[in-house]
């Protein structure tokens, strides 16, 4: 046979083969879709649906094929999820993707791919791989309509985020899922509506939310659909409040548990009875549950099992057996983890992978953290010391790498405030090892993990606004952020301005759609950022490099029982505890209630127990004469509290030393003095006239005097609007604002700062903390209450000021209550004065209320809360060497002294 005949054999063996398996592949798939689409099959029409979408897809489908095979592929999966083979299903999904990229399909043709694979990796705990996923589905949702499916997507992104501990964002996503049922009442969407509501409500009593989670629950029981899960949810919300006889009367309503709800039924009537303290009972349903894990065949890393674990350590806790309790906390740990297998519990996981119930799994880090210090306490062996450390730092990683996984700030600000209670454990263990005898370094790490606990949120906020600048995210995605910022802060002001219920109601659905819309931004532009690399390095010299001289930090820490007080230089640590009870907050708090009610000309009274701290927190060793500035780094109830006019010696603390705050030790940066010229700065008085008054806004006359003398532009009147201010914000270093702020404490609302009453006059928090204002160095804003705010456990005071310090101002003069006019007046004009005199901003600012202090024209403001709510939130600063004057003196007299011999040399070359 010749070559050429040769040819044509083997080409018409082939094209006849292939036709030939063209052939079968059409009856397996025509075969498997008739099994597949039955509106009822039975297992043996599932299990030979199987056997004919495997043999397609073991084949190589031609290009016309492609689209058949990515189907086959995707229906084989689901009949695997259908009998709980979830690698198998992972599996045929990734093929069906592999088909589209192989052949350069469309990627709307692998859009419920992609969220089908998603939904299965987070059931098998893989969620780093699942949001790769479902964000990519929800990305090809943007190009298709009515093929798509965003209820259920939404629904799976909002799931993700509940369990990676976001439940803020996840009842956005749930919200987003609900919106899309709107006007169906069929029975798909009826069960839909039950399943995001269900999720919703979880979500809310995670945020401690708990009879809003309950009503809903309670309104689900109605629908008559799956009750006995719903009584298992409201139960929960019971034992999250620690309230376990309610929760035991909620389950006592479910008769006769499925296989499904089995588990989670017996794991919470075991929690119940550990919370009652009634061991026996708790023992005997803990037997059950392990069981019924065994008997049910339940495969490992599995959440249920995790809890049951963790049960079996909080028994073994109460009895006293910590070895024990510790194994099972770590057990629990091994099941939450998606990839930690070591049954050693003096071995610990990596940090950079989200787990399902990232939240539960911190918790068991904690516990197990918290053991093996109780068995240090006993044994004194220091292999239990260092496993215990080991942990708690893990326990603090993971945290913050938990937030770092959160695209906005209310998510982070509860996360932080959820794990402060771990810090406080791990301070007072430190402290109770450190009175004993313990080394130096306790004492280090007491303070580095009090100032890691501190401001997480502000800290990680201003972190990837950094990045972006230096990350090279395009401009063009940098654009999309920041327009669905300006669109949510336009449709939240509607939203403040609206009466109308009904179109209420529609700006709050739209606001949570431009919510979705800009958490998908927000991922887009974090694949862009570097690798996860660990989080923040805790390093006690690195605080002290960015120290003055002779500079003191004080930080406070509010523990369980106890209050740390640190101080910090250049050369020692001090650590002082003193008890510290429910009561002593009280009077914190009623002293900050009693400075934020008044009003000029009132009498005021410093309470005794201010005094009484004064000599507990303030004494003679801490030599105050020699040090140039101090510090003030706070902490939970002392949040809001100027220190001011606390005593020392025989005179107020300002009177002693320049005083700045800071959010925490970790932020201090020792940075350049300033000095200021004409141009740089940039003032505001938007209610200079009396006559200018917007509901609760009056006119501040006093204002107009307060810029008149200060340099650069001033914008005066109906010039002084917020889009003149965003306008000229980041051109000017200084900034004054002379005008009215509110600050609003309901956490559901937020503070704002007035400017002219036209139009879209109010700048909100949120609006403000995504602006860029990293070319402006300070701000004065001598504005009522602008330091003031709602507390948080974790960052203290959630305030105006904290948004400019997100927005990248490093210093910000602001005030806690209300403030007189003239009084402002005086300060901000003595304030700057000094700072043109080459004074820094805390010597300036202290300087500036001395002088009204000793002023006899001001004496009638001779009492402290009318000066002493001024207070500088900033850096420390470096030394000055010399005031303005003298350099311009200087620059006049280098300058006249060249031109003079500029003069003469050309005189004498004239001669």
């Amino acid at each position: 046979m010749s070559k050429l005949s040769a040819f044509y054999f083997f080409l018409f063996f082939f094209l006849v083969s292939q036709a030939s398996f063209g052939q079968t592949v059409e009856e397996f798939l025509k075969k498997a879709d008739s099994l597949y689409f039955l509106p009822y099959p039975k297992e043996e029409d599932d299990l030979l649906a199987i056997e004919f979408y495997q043999k397609v897809i073991n084949q190589v489908p031609g290009n016309d094929q492609v689209e058949k095979f990515i189907r086959a592929a995707e229906n084989l999966g689901n009949l695997f999820l259908v009998y709980n083979e979830q690698q198998a299903a992972a599996n045929s999904y990734r093929k069906a993707l592999l088909y589209a990229k192989s052949f350069q399909k469309p990627d709307t043709l692998v859009y419920t791919t992609h969220l089908y694979l998603g939904e299965v990796l987070f059931r098998m705990s893989r969620l780093d791989s699942a949001i790769l996923h479902l964000k990519e589905a929800e990305q090809i949702q943007g190009y298709l309509h009515g093929s798509a499916v965003p209820e259920r997507l939404y629904n799976a992104l909002g799931v993700y985020y509940f369990e990676t501990g976001n439940y803020v964002q996840s009842i956005v996503y749930f919200s987003q899922a609900e919106s899309y049922l709107e006007g169906l009442e069929d029975s798909y969407a009826r069960f839909a509506r039950y399943s995001f509501l269900s999720n919703k409500a979880s979500a809310l009593y995670h945020l401690e939310l708990y009879d809003s989670a309950r009503t809903i629950y309670r309104q689900l029981l109605g629908w008559e659909i799956n009750q006995d899960q719903i009584r298992i949810n409201l139960a929960n919300t019971f034992l999250k409040e620690e309230k376990g006889q309610e929760a035991l009367e909620v389950l006592e309503e479910i008769r006769d548990p499925n296989s499904s709800n089995l588990i989670p039924f017996l794991n919470l009537k075991s929690k119940a009875y550990l919370q009652l303290q009634e061991l026996p009972k708790a023992a005997s349903i803990l037997s059950r549950v392990e069981f019924v894990l065994d008997s049910l065949q339940v495969p490992a890393k599995n959440y249920q099992r995790g809890t049951y674990y963790r049960n079996q350590g909080d028994f073994y806790r109460q009895k006293g057996e910590w070895e024990k309790s510790l194994s099972f906390y770590h057990l629990a740990i091994v099941e939450l983890h998606p990839e930690f297998e070591s049954n050693d519990y003096f071995s610990n996981p990596e940090v950079s992978t989200l787990g399902m119930s990232a939240i539960s799994l911190f918790e068991n880090l904690v516990s197990k953290a918290e053991l093996a210090w109780r068995i240090y306490s006993e044994k004194n062996d220091p292999e239990y010391f260092q496993l215990g450390k080991e942990t708690f730092d893990l326990a603090f990683s993971y945290a913050e790498y938990i937030s770092t996984n959160f695209d906005n700030d209310e998510g982070r600000i509860f996360l932080g405030d959820q794990v402060i209670d771990a810090y406080r454990k791990g301070i007072t263990s430190l402290f109770d090892f450190y009175s004993k005898g313990g080394e130096e370094g306790l004492k280090e790490l007491a303070f580095l993990w009090a100032e890691q606990s501190k401001s997480g949120a502000l800290r990680l906020g201003i972190l990837e606004t950094r990045k972006k600048e230096t990350a090279g995210v395009p401009k063009s995605l940098l654009a999309e952020e920041k327009d669905l910022q300006v669109r949510l802060a336009i449709n939240y002001r509607n939203q403040y301005e609206i009466e109308d219920t009904a179109r209420l109601r529609e700006l709050k659905q739209e606001y949570i759609g431009l919510q979705v819309e800009l958490s998908r931004i927000k991922e887009r532009i974090k694949d862009y950022f570097p690798e996860y690399s660990g989080g923040i390095s805790l390093d006690l010299e690195r605080i002290r490099s960015k120290l003055p001289a002779k500079g003191l930090v004080f930080s406070l820490f509010e523990g369980e029982e106890e209050l740390h007080l640190f101080y910090l230089d250049k050369g020692t640590l001090s650590w002082k505890v003193t008890p510290w009870t429910e009561e002593n907050r009280e009077l914190i708090f009623e002293w900050k209630l009693q400075l934020r009610n008044w009003r000029g000309g009132m009498s005021y009274q410093q309470p005794e127990f201010i005094a009484a701290l004064s000599e507990q927190f303030f004494t003679d060793d801490l030599e105050l004469d020699d040090k140039e500035v101090l510090m003030i780094i706070l902490h939970g109830i002392f949040s809001g509290v100027s220190f001011d006019e606390f005593f020392v010696s025989d005179g107020f603390l300002i009177e002693k030393i320049p005083i700045l705050y800071q959010f925490s030790a970790l932020r201090l940066e020792l940075l350049d003095p300033s000095f200021l010229q004409s141009g740089q700065m940039s003032s505001f008085a938007p209610f200079s006239d009396s006559k200018t008054i917007n509901g609760e806004l009056r006119g501040l006359p006093g204002s107009l005097k307060e810029i008149e003398s200060l340099p650069g532009e001033k914008y005066i009147g109906s010039e002084a609007s917020k889009t003149k201010f965003l306008e000229v914000a980041n051109q000017s270093q200084f900034l004054h604002l002379a005008t009215h702020a509110i600050a609003i404490l309901d956490p559901t609302k937020e503070s704002f700062i007035a400017f002219y009453p036209e139009g879209d006059f109010r700048l909100f928090d949120s609006e403000l903390g995504f602006q860029s204002f990293n070319q402006t160095e300070l701000v004065f804003l001598s504005a009522c209450e602008t330091a003031a705010g709602r507390l948080s456990e974790s960052e203290g005071l959630v305030s105006l000021a904290r948004s400019f310090a997100m927005a990248g101002v490093e210093y910000l003069v602001s005030t806690l209550w209300l403030t007189e006019d003239q009084v402002a007046t005086y300060i901000s004009r003595e304030f700057y004065n000094q700072v043109a005199n080459g004074e820094g901003y805390a010597q300036a600012l202290r300087l500036a209320k001395l002088k009204l202090l000793n002023d006899p024209e001001m004496a009638q403001f001779s009492e402290s809360p009318y000066w002493s709510n001024f207070i500088l939130i900033g850096q420390p600063q470096k030394k000055s060497g010399f005031p303005n004057w003298i350099i311009i003196l200087i620059i006049a007299f280098v300058v006249g002294g060249f031109v003079g011999f500029w003069i003469l040399n050309g005189r004498s070359r004239e001669h």
